[in-house]
């Protein structure tokens, strides 16, 4: 395991790692969690000890690759709009165009979850999941002509993409 990698239980399986060893690591906070089920992200031992992430916005593209099972997705909307410095302020909201599927994850109501159990490692957990945002939405479309720009931190959609975006997903943007 690379520190700094979003990582799948299958990975981990493939490298010789049991069920029960993976689940130690999770539960001691070794691998932290991300927004989706059986993706996990290796901390550096700085942010482990301190429950951070660094770069959340880079976690999240290589969590998202894994999940989509491919790099045929990118940032758009107000997500965009953050990165280029077209809004400062941060909505909270992660809008994700992908060809496969079309829904909402929300981040805020498992996070309130974490923080209501009230134990350590529910707080945590909450506090982890707090630096990917309220919810994550993914909307369906074609990427084939989307005008991008490539970063170290993923995909964005450029101006011009972001407009023709909030008219297509005008009830999600």
């Amino acid at each position: 395991m690379l520190p700094k990698q979003a990582v799948s239980f299958a990975q981990l399986r493939s490298e010789g790692l049991s069920k029960k060893e993976i689940l130690a690591l999770c539960s001691s906070l070794k691998l932290f969690p991300t927004p989706f089920k059986g993706i996990y992200y290796v901390p550096l031992e700085e942010e482990r000890k301190a429950a951070f992430i660094e770069k959340p916005l880079k976690v999240l593209f290589q969590a998202v690759a894994l999940f989509l099972e491919s790099n045929e997705f990118y940032f758009s909307c107000r997500t965009a709009e953050e990165a280029l410095g077209l809004n400062w302020q941060p909505s909270g909201s992660v809008h994700i165009v992908n060809p496969k599927i079309s829904r909402k994850i929300s981040l805020k109501r498992r996070t309130e979850k974490n923080i209501a159990r009230g134990t350590w490692r529910a707080r945590k957990i909450a506090r982890i999941l707090s630096f990917f945002g309220n919810e994550i939405i993914f909307h369906r479309g074609n990427i084939a002509g989307a005008k991008t720009r490539q970063t170290p931190y993923g995909r964005f959609a450029l101006r011009s993409q972001i407009k023709a975006d909030r008219k297509k997903f005008r009830e999600l943007a």
